[in-house]
């Protein structure tokens, strides 16, 4: 079969390689010079900074996209990290020693003694989580499927919670609450709107604690986070090498205008020079609506799939500053990612980004280094250095170009409380607002990590209205994430040829 993919992010390379493996005939067409998206690097005078994922799930041995990677032979190094959390006038910094799997509970219980008795009441409720999804990993056996369900009865109460519920009925401080939901505001998602099981899984403590066993292929396994050594632009560098190996083609800075159909089936795509090439399958990535009311053409969908494109709701965007400095930012970070909250309310940040109103760094901010994992992304002796922030897609008042070097400006007076008289120390700078970001990504409206996480919410399925045509990639039914990415496209592969 001839299989046409339109972008070379981590959806299509996955969608794609799978392809190639199985023998068939595979074109990517990639707007970029480079593989992967999101994931690729953005250079500038002598650095390389990272635009995409910071910490990477499902990447450690026994996990979900390490086995995917060496089913294909793909073996990448990789370093499981930590991240600290800082919050305005408190802090779960990562120690210097490994102190424990219990260190952040013991230190919340310092911090807020009050609330001793509530904090150990979570975490009983986080340990039967944690033990469900460990027996879920086991074989289902008769006794491991009764043990199962036991274990589900002690959460059962909890199932249909949001996350603004779930914190409010273990703690009573909002500054507490607010650890355990802040991460929401990264996706620009309120707490109400989001399932409360989930602040299990993406809160700070599941990440990192090495406590937490899974089960696979008869073993014991630690489930976590990590950065790939040598940047995240190894993986798609990898996957496409694995296609091109497979006698597949990629065609960089090449850009597909037109998906052609005929008879509610894809025949060809048209390229922007009005090449047609002839399909049998075409897979679709990047912005939901753009791909198929631009490219597709809303004539050729149904009632209820263009209900779901009408209704799911992407993410709002990212304004990035990538520094080059002469001096070593982990002198003043424990971990090479440092979360740096601002406001404990997080109802409030998502109306504003929500409405076009740029909190300018004030609600929070991140620091990454990824010349740490990366070395060789800066100059000897230099290291690079990124500070972002969530943004409105389109601001209420002004512009991102008229507005960008004041930003950066605030922006980095608000680091200097992390990394004392940054600006003093920077050699180079490359500012990425959300406008460029967009035109980067080749989306309309910007959307840093796919969609928001609403309880409920349908997104963009795999299987379209069009026979063979397949949508992959952040915004679809997997959602964004490295890891929900490359399993979402795995998983499509996997319906496309159950369905042929």
């Amino acid at each position: 079969m001839k299989i046409t993919i339109i972008g070379a992010g981590l959806g299509g390379l996955t969608f794609g390689a799978l392809a190639a493996k199985d023998g068939h005939e595979v074109s990517i067409y990639e707007k970029n010079n480079a593989p992967g998206g999101v994931v690729a690097l953005l250079e500038h005078e002598g650095y390389k900074f990272e635009q995409g994922p910071l910490l990477i799930g499902d990447m450690l041995e026994e996990e979900s996209v390490y086995e995917f990677l060496k089913s294909l032979g793909i073996t990448l190094q990789t370093v499981r990290a930590d991240r600290d959390i800082i919050m305005p006038d408190y802090d779960m910094v990562t120690p210097k020693e490994y102190s424990g799997p219990h260190w952040r509970r013991e230190r919340l219980k310092e911090l807020f003694p009050e609330e001793k008795n509530n904090i150990d009441r979570y975490y009983k409720f986080y340990d039967d989580v944690m033990h469900l999804r460990y027996l879920s990993t086991l074989p289902q056996t008769a006794i491991n499927k009764i043990k199962l369900a036991l274990a589900f009865l002690k959460i059962k109460k909890y199932a249909n919670m949001n996350a603004d519920e779930l914190t409010k009925h273990f703690f009573k401080s909002e500054k507490i609450r607010t650890l355990y939901t802040g991460i929401l505001a990264d996706f620009c998602a309120d707490p109400s709107e989001s399932q409360g099981l989930a602040v299990v899984f993406t809160n700070f403590e599941t990440a990192f604690d090495k406590r937490i066993p899974l089960y696979k292929n008869g073993k014991k396994y630690y489930p976590g986070y990590c950065y790939i050594k040598g940047g995240c632009q190894k993986l798609p560098e990898a996957l496409a090498d694995y296609i091109v190996s497979k006698g597949g083609k990629i065609h960089y800075n090449t850009i597909v205008d037109k998906v052609i159909v005929e008879n509610k089936a894809v025949k060809a795509i048209r390229l922007e020079n009005s090449e047609i090439i002839n399909s049998d399958m075409v897979v679709g990535c990047g912005s939901g609506k753009d791909f198929f009311f631009n490219t597709v053409g809303a004539e050729h969908l149904d009632e209820n799939y263009l209900n779901i494109l009408n209704t799911f709701k992407p993410m709002e965007a990212v304004f990035m500053l990538h520094l080059g400095v002469d001096i070593d930012p982990m002198n003043y970070m424990r971990s090479a990612l440092s979360y740096c909250y601002g406001m404990y309310d997080l109802h409030e940040a998502t109306v504003k980004l929500r409405t076009g109103v740029y909190h300018e760094g004030y609600d929070g901010y991140l620091l990454f280094v990824p010349s740490h994992h990366a070395p060789e992304f800066a100059p000897e002796g230099k290291h690079c250095l990124t500070i972002y922030t969530v943004a409105p897609d389109t601001l209420k008042d002004g512009d991102w170009e008229s507005k960008k070097e004041e930003y950066a400006k605030t922006l980095i007076s608000l680091a200097e409380k992390q990394i004392p008289e940054l600006s003093k120390h920077i050699t180079t700078m490359k500012i990425m607002t959300a406008k460029e970001y967009r035109e980067y990504t080749h989306m309309s409206k910007c959307s840093f990590g796919g969609v928001v996480p609403i309880w409920n919410q349908q997104n963009p399925t795999h299987i379209t209205p069009v026979k063979h045509l397949i949508f992959v990639g952040q915004q679809s039914e997997n959602a964004g994430g490295l890891g929900n990415v490359i399993m979402g496209a795995k998983s499509a592969y996997e319906k496309a040829f159950s369905k042929k």
